[in-house]
């Protein structure tokens, strides 16, 4: 009796154990479930909001966007950069400017060595994937440096590596005994093009400010606002630019050594070409069995991931972390060794122009790594290009030769592109450009041409057809291009036509960053309360200069126009989810552009605005006059400018 009941409780017991372990394991499953399900919906509901649009009027002639640079809301897709930390070490030997390897005694003395030996390594590139370091020379006198890069390390008595790096310089003593290099003139010019990856006009205008700003005041530079990518990234958007040719098609041979870049034709025309560019994965060209250009920064760059240290494998999380200004006080990824790597990029370039002097030079400068996730570190790069171009303006590298600062589009994956601005200024690169004087005053169609240019559609196939021209000496002016018959690429030193459409240039729907018109009547309250907005705002301009010019009032309106953006979302393109999609409101605001006449004195202006009611109403750009003023401005002085635009002298 007593072995049945033991036997019994036992029974039980094991059962309630069992129906307590079923119970743990549902609400277990059941806690992992909701738990997934919450992370899951947490995810896809913070998950960025990529919408995609397509421009449903491509074949009308374009509108250029204008819209306001300092639009409030994007700026929460701003903000000011806190600088990354590198390492603080000092190099324990340089490079001079002729070519000559040094030790840097008073570093070795700074850290404490009482006697180091240092070797040296050339960096040699096999294919366009794989680098070697050949065996080390040990040098202890200052010595010539063949090649363009080396890695020295140096030892201690014991024989304790302290010191591992990369130098590099440019090594024209070889290239010469190889070959002749021409010399520029007025007629035959350097070109040199200094790239960022991912940079609309918009970003350039906002994170280097100090840039734009040299560009425009000091070195007369033609920005272009309608400037236009043809495709999604780099590689079909430089291909254009480089060889006129659409990628993706039959029109570019197969192999990327028999694609006819166009520095072939400088170099065979006697240039020496350069191409300078950061972070080897994302290089736009690549898979070359051989060197593309005579002085190629991409072996450094490879070398270089022979000797980081293993973080390098979070770059990309850690990079985001220190894009929202966490862990400052950490060694960045962005550095290697005791300096930024885009930093590399600048100073090959620097030194390639300045190690061949006043020879023909074609330079293809292009930043990766700052820009091609983030759009707001780049702003501390501002000073350092700002600092070069200043160079080059000092030092007369720019007497004969062509700058040009652009980009190959905006921010690919960016929530900014759901609004009304960041949508349109996402599919306009950065583009500017810088002439000697003597081109713009021998060839003065050039400079009037190009002042029309900035106001016109324009793309990468342009950008080509005016390397050709430089190329080949061409600044004759040229015949008016036939609205019938517009080609895909126009060079920029001839006029655009303003009836130039997508279609015509090339650029598909999803790409079109051209407004659509709709006329409005001159008497629309609307058009009415700008027009008064306007004259208001000249004669505001006019006060400036108190005492001299006639005070303005509205004689009439001429013309008026809605312009919009006739954008559809195309939902089927869109390659990412997330449920916020649903919720998003794509906004949208109205813009008019109005043509008026002043009096007295006739004066005709024509500007766009942005309207959200009478009392709100903001200028995008300026107030342009499109009438001559003549003798109407002639107590104005040459210093003053400007005021003659608007001025009707009393």
């Amino acid at each position: 009796m007593c072995v049945y009941e033991e036997g019994g409780d036992q029974k039980v017991a094991g059962m309630v154990q069992r129906r307590r372990l079923k119970k743990y394991l549902r609400n277990l499953l059941l806690f992992v479930v909701v738990a997934s399900a919450v992370v899951y919906f947490n995810i896809q509901y913070n998950w960025p909001v990529f919408h995609v649009f397509r421009n449903k009027n491509i074949l009308a002639p374009c509108i250029i966007p204008k819209y306001d640079l300092e639009d409030p809301q994007l700026d929460r897709f701003f903000w000011s950069q806190v600088p990354l930390k590198c390492d603080t070490w000092e190099n324990l030997v340089f490079i001079d400017s002729a070519g000559i390897l040094h030790i840097n005694e008073t570093a070795i003395r700074r850290g404490g060595h009482d006697h180091v030996t240092c070797k040296y390594g050339k960096i040699q590139l096999h294919g366009d994937y794989k680098v070697t370091i050949a065996d080390l020379t040990e040098f202890k006198q200052p010595e010539y440096i063949d090649t363009d890069f080396v890695n020295v390390q140096c030892f201690s008595d014991d024989q304790k590596q302290i010191y591992n790096n990369l130098h590099m310089h440019v090594d024209i003593k070889s290239i010469k005994k190889q070959r002749e290099i021409g010399t520029e003139s007025k007629d035959q010019l350097s070109v040199y093009l200094f790239g960022i990856d991912s940079m609309s006009r918009l970003i350039t205008e906002r994170k280097l400010k100090k840039t734009m700003r040299y560009l425009r005041e000091e070195l007369d530079a033609y920005v272009l606002k309608g400037y236009t990518k043809v495709a999604d990234n780099s590689f079909p958007n430089l291909l254009p630019v480089f060889t006129g040719l659409k990628a993706y098609t039959k029109e570019v041979p197969p192999g990327i050594d028999n694609i006819p870049f166009i520095w072939k034709n400088f170099s065979r025309k006697g240039y020496i070409d350069h191409l300078s560019e950061d972070h080897p994965g994302l290089a736009s060209f690549q898979g070359f069995n051989s060197p593309p250009v005579t002085h190629y920064l991409r072996p450094f760059f490879m070398a270089m991931e022979k000797i980081v240290s293993p973080r390098s494998v979070l770059n990309n999380a850690y990079m985001f972390v220190q894009h929202r200004n966490f862990l400052q006080n950490n060694v960045s990824p962005m550095c290697f060794g005791n300096q930024l790597k885009h930093k590399y990029v600048m100073d090959y370039t620097r030194r390639f122009v300045e190690t061949y002097g006043s020879h023909l030079k074609f330079s293809f400068t292009w930043i990766n790594e700052i820009t091609h996730d983030f759009i707001n570190i780049v702003e501390l790069a501002d000073e350092e290009i700002l600092n070069y171009f200043k160079w080059l303006k000092d030092s007369k590298r720019l007497d004969n030769a062509v700058l040009i600062f652009f980009s190959d589009h905006g921010p690919r994956y960016s929530e900014m592109q759901n609004t009304a601005v960041g949508r349109i200024s996402n599919l306009l690169p950065l583009f500017t450009m810088v002439l000697p004087d003597h081109i713009k005053s021998r060839f003065p169609h050039i400079h009037r041409n190009l002042k029309k240019n900035t106001e016109r559609l324009s793309t990468h196939y342009d950008f080509f057809e005016t390397m050709k021209d430089i190329l080949n000496s061409d600044f004759a002016e040229k015949p008016y291009i036939d609205s019938t018959a517009i080609p895909r690429g126009i060079s920029l030193f001839q006029e655009i036509p303003s009836s130039r459409s997508c279609k015509t240039a090339d650029i598909s729907e999803h790409y079109c960053p051209c407004y659509s018109s709709k006329q409005l009547s001159p008497n629309d309250e609307r058009v009415r309360a700008i027009s008064l907005f306007i004259v208001d705002r000249i004669n505001a301009i006019l006060g400036e200069i108190p005492g001299r010019c006639a005070k303005l009032s509205l004689d009439s309106v001429e013309q008026a126009s809605l312009v919009y953006a006739d954008m559809e979302r195309d939902q089927h393109a869109e390659s990412y989810f997330s449920f916020r999609s649903y919720l998003w409101k794509i906004e949208e605001k109205t813009r008019i552009l109005v043509s008026l006449k002043t009096s007295p004195g006739g004066a005709q202006f024509e500007t766009t605005v942005e309207y959200r009611g009478k009392r709100n109403i903001k200028l995008l750009g300026d107030i342009n006059r499109t009438n001559k003023y003549g003798d109407q401005a002639k107590c104005i002085k040459f210093e003053e400018k400007f005021y003659r635009l608007y001025c009707l002298c009393l």
